[in-house]
C-alpha cells in the first residue's frame, strides 16, 4: 500500500512537471513567433526606409541624367554591394538605364520589371509604388525581391518609370540567425524550467507527502490521530480535516457496535422466550390446554413484540438514507385541529382518567412543512410515552403555536419525569432508563425514530424534564415557504 501511494505521488509530480513544462514551451514558442514577425516587420520598414532615400537621391540628379550615364558611377558599387537593381524606362517600356547587383541576371531582371505595374500616362504620374513581384531559387538560394517604383517626367515632356528592386535575403538570413538563436535560449529555458519546477514540486509535495503517510499509517493502525506541527496552513486544514473524519468513523463504528448489540440483546429476549414455549408445546402441550393455551398467547405476544421492533428498525433504515423528506402542502389549522382531536380522542379511548387538552394556534396563511402521518407517527409514540409514565388524575397538553418562521409543537404531561442522567439519551437508539427497562416498555427506538423524522423535515426536537414534575417534549419544526428551522 505504501508503495503504490509512492508510485501514486511519483505519477502526479510527473504529471505536473510534463504540463507546466509544455506550458513554458508554448509561452516560449508564442513569444518567439510574435518577436520574429514584430524583428521581420520592423526590418522591412527600416529597408523601405533606406530604398526611400535611395529613390530621392536618384530623382535629385534628375532623370535626363541617368539616361544619359553610360559609365560605371557610384550606383553601379552601390549595386554591387546591396544586390540591387536600379533601373530607367521610358513610357514604352524600352531601358534606358539599368545598374544590377551580381545576384540578378538579365532574364530575372526582365521577368520582375514585366510584373511591376507601369505608372499612368500624363501629367499626373504615379507616386511610389511598394510591391513583391518576384521571387526565385537558384544555386545560391532561395531570392525574394521588393520594388519601389515611381513615375518621372523627362526634359522633352515624355514619361517613364525608376525602379529599384532590393533583396529581402539579409533580411531573412539575420531573421533565421535570430531565430537559431532563440531556439537555443528557449530550449536552455525549458530545460532549466523543468529542472526548477521538478525541484520546486518535489520540494512542495513533501509535507503533502508526509501527510500521506501520517494518514496511511492512521489508516492502518486503527489508532491515533494527525499530529503534524509544520505543514502549510492548507495542509494544516486538510489534517484537521482528515482528524474529524476519523473521530466520525470512530463515533459510526461505535454506534454501529452498540446498534448491533443492542439489536440482538432485544431480539434474544424475545427469541428465547418463544423457543421455550414452543418446547413447551412440544413436550406437554399436545393435550394439555393448561400448557398450550397460555404458551400460544406467549408466542404470538412475542411476535408481536418481534414484528414492531424489526418495523423500527426498518423505519431507522429508511430515515438514514436520506436527508430530506418531502413536505407536499404541509399542515394548516384545520388539519392540526383534526388530528390533536383524533389523538386526544384515541388516548382518552385508553386512558379515560387522564385530562386531555389540545390546542392549535396557526395564522390563516401558516402551514408546517411536514406531511401529516410522519407528524402522526412522531405525535402517538410521545402521547403514548406520556400516558405510560403519568399516574391515575394526571394530565397531559398537546399544543401548537406559530412563531415567527416556525411552529412549535409541545407534548406534556404531569408523569413520574425523567431522572437528569437519563435525559441526554432519550434520544439514542435501544436506550432505555432503569424503569422501562425492569418493566420491559419497548425497544428504545421510538424516540430515537422521532428524532430522525423532524430532522428529516429541517426540524429540532428536544426534552425538558424534571423527576416528580413531569415531562415536555418540544418539537420546533419551519413553516412552509421558510426553509430550515433556526432554533428551539
Amino acid at each position: 500500500m505504501r508503495w503504490a501511494t509512492r508510485a501514486h505521488r511519483r505519477s502526479i509530480e510527473g504529471t505536473l512537471l510534463v504540463w507546466s513544462t509544455l506550458w513554458c514551451a508554448v509561452v516560449l514558442l508564442v513569444f518567439t513567433v510574435v518577436f520574429m514577425v514584430s524583428y521581420e516587420a520592423t526590418s522591412l520598414i527600416g529597408q523601405k526606409r533606406i530604398m526611400e532615400l535611395e529613390m530621392a537621391t536618384l530623382l535629385g540628379q534628375g532623370a535626363d541624367r541617368l539616361a544619359e550615364e553610360a559609365v560605371t558611377t557610384t550606383w553601379d558599387r552601390y549595386a554591387a554591394a546591396t544586390d540591387s537593381v536600379i533601373r530607367l524606362t521610358d513610357a514604352q517600356g524600352d531601358v534606358l538605364f539599368q545598374i544590377m547587383g551580381p545576384v540578378f541576371t538579365g532574364p530575372v531582371v526582365d521577368e520582375i520589371a514585366s510584373r511591376v505595374p507601369m505608372p499612368a500616362q500624363g501629367p499626373n504620374f504615379t507616386k511610389p509604388h511598394w510591391s513583391y513581384p518576384y521571387a526565385w531559387q537558384d544555386q545560391n538560394g532561395y531570392h525574394r525581391v521588393l520594388a519601389l517604383t515611381e513615375g518621372v517626367r523627362f526634359e522633352n515632356g515624355g514619361y517613364g518609370q525608376l525602379s529599384i528592386f532590393t533583396l529581402l535575403d539579409p533580411i531573412r538570413q539575420a531573421a533565421l540567425h535570430m531565430l537559431a538563436v532563440f531556439v537555443v535560449l528557449d530550449a536552455a529555458v525549458i530545460a532549466l524550467f523543468a529542472v526548477g519546477m521538478r525541484v520546486l514540486i518535489e520540494r512542495g509535495f513533501r509535507p503533502l507527502a508526509r501527510l500521506m503517510a501520517g494518514i496511511q499509517q492512521v489508516e492502518w493502525r486503527r489508532a491515533g490521530r494527525l499530529s503534524f506541527s509544520d505543514l502549510p496552513p492548507e495542509l494544516m486544514s486538510l489534517q484537521e480535516s482528515v482528524n474529524q473524519m476519523l473521530d466520525r468513523i470512530d463515533v459510526a463504528m461505535d454506534e454501529q457496535r452498540r446498534f448491533v448489540a443492542d439489536a440482538s440483546h432485544e431480539l434474544r429476549t424475545p427469541l428465547a422466550i418463544i423457543a421455550g414455549h414452543a418446547n413447551l408445546l412440544r413436550r406437554w402441550g399436545r393435550d394439555n390446554p393448561h400448557v398450550w393455551e397460555p404458551a400460544v398467547r406467549n408466542i404470538v405476544l412475542e411476535v408481536g413484540r418481534l414484528q414492531r421492533l424489526v418495523d423500527e428498525l426498518l423505519a431507522l433504515s429508511n430515515l438514514d438514507q436520506v436527508d430530506e423528506l418531502p413536505v407536499g402542502g404541509g399542515m394548516g389549522q384545520a388539519e392540526m385541529d383534526e388530528m390533536f382531536a383524533r389523538l386526544r380522542d384515541d388516548a382518552l379511548v385508553l386512558r379515560p382518567d387522564l385530562e386531555i387538552e389540545v390546542s392549535v394556534h396557526l395564522t390563516s396563511g401558516g402551514r408546517v412543512a411536514i406531511q401529516p402521518d410522519r407528524l402522526r407517527q412522531v405525535l402517538v409514540g410521545l402521547v403514548d410515552n406520556a400516558m405510560r409514565h403519568t399516574p391515575q388524575g394526571g394530565w397531559i397538553r398537546l399544543m401548537a403555536r406559530e412563531e415567527a418562521t416556525t411552529a412549535r409543537i409541545t407534548v406534556s404531561d404531569s408523569g413520574e419525569g425523567i431522572p437528569e442522567d437519563v435525559l441526554p439519551h432519550v434520544f439514542e437508539r435501544f436506550y432505555r432508563g432503569e424503569a422501562a427497562r425492569r418493566e420491559g416498555q419497548g425497544a428504545g427506538l421510538g424516540l430515537a425514530i422521532s428524532k430522525q423524522v423532524v430532522e428529516r423535515y429541517g426540524g429540532q426536537i428536544y426534552v425538558r424534564s424534571a423527576v416528580g414534575k413531569g415531562t415536555t417534549v418540544v418539537i420546533v419544526l419551519p413553516l412552509v415557504g421558510q426553509g430550515r428551522a433556526s432554533g428551539g
